[in-house]
């Protein structure tokens, strides 16, 4: 299992593909759960499948056969140790943003009052958040939002499995994986790329505006 950060400067050379449209979000499952998934732009809206997400030029950190569902805690706090030594020692922002999502992913907990310690030290109060609904969110509605999603869903995420840099936004892609309550029986899923932006707030290194989309997992 290749489970290594990419060095500075190393690009994956199995992760190129022109631009993709992905689709932005607002279908609601029977279940209540909102997600990323649908074109509200008045545009025609166009399928994104799992395989496209996944070859966009990202740095590789897994492959998608590696990453499943019991094995995701694990990957992601190896991820994290591995992230540590990497760039625990630099100084470029570049390497800070990857560090800080990084350690996120590796203390990341599914209940939602966990959730929400780690998540007010990521997001900055005034951030811009598109990602339930369909709409941009200041960062305290979202995390009613999300409060909201959680009752209604079990999450579980997996590790970043690419993540790459430019000026202060960082790409990334993981499989998150989500059970109804009303049918613990069946989990879905999703592959996820999010574009987290960066600023310093107060001196400290955080999100500023996140938009995140899904392929929906079959969800929707």
């Amino acid at each position: 299992m290749k489970t290594s950060i990419p060095a500075k400067g190393k690009k994956s050379s199995t992760r190129k593909t022109g631009k993709i449209s992905l689709l932005v979000a607002a279908a609601a499952l029977s279940v209540g759960l909102v997600a990323c998934s649908s074109d509200t732009s008045g545009a025609p809206a166009q399928e994104t499948t799992r395989a496209q997400v996944l070859a966009q030029s990202h740095e590789a950190v897994y492959e998608t056969n590696e990453v499943t569902k019991d094995n995701s805690q694990e990957l992601r706090v190896a991820s994290q140790k591995e992230a540590q030594k990497t760039y625990g020692d630099s100084k470029e922002l570049s390497d800070q943003m990857k560090l800080t999502l990084f350690n996120w992913w590796g203390n990341w907990q599914p209940d939602y009052a966990s959730w929400l310690k780690i998540a007010d030290g990521l997001y900055a109060q005034d951030a811009g958040i598109t990602a339930i609904g369909g709409e941009t969110q200041r960062y305290s509605d979202y995390r009613l939002a999300m409060k909201a999603q959680r009752d209604q869903v079990d999450m579980a995420m997996g590790p970043i499995m690419n993540i790459t840099v430019d000026g202060n936004t960082a790409t990334l892609v993981y499989h998150m994986y989500l059970t109804p309550k009303a049918a613990p029986g069946k989990t879905f899923d999703t592959i996820v790329t999010e574009y987290n932006t960066f600023g310093e707030v107060n001196g400290k290194l955080m999100v500023t505006d996140l938009h995140l989309y899904t392929d929906g997992g079959g969800m929707y």
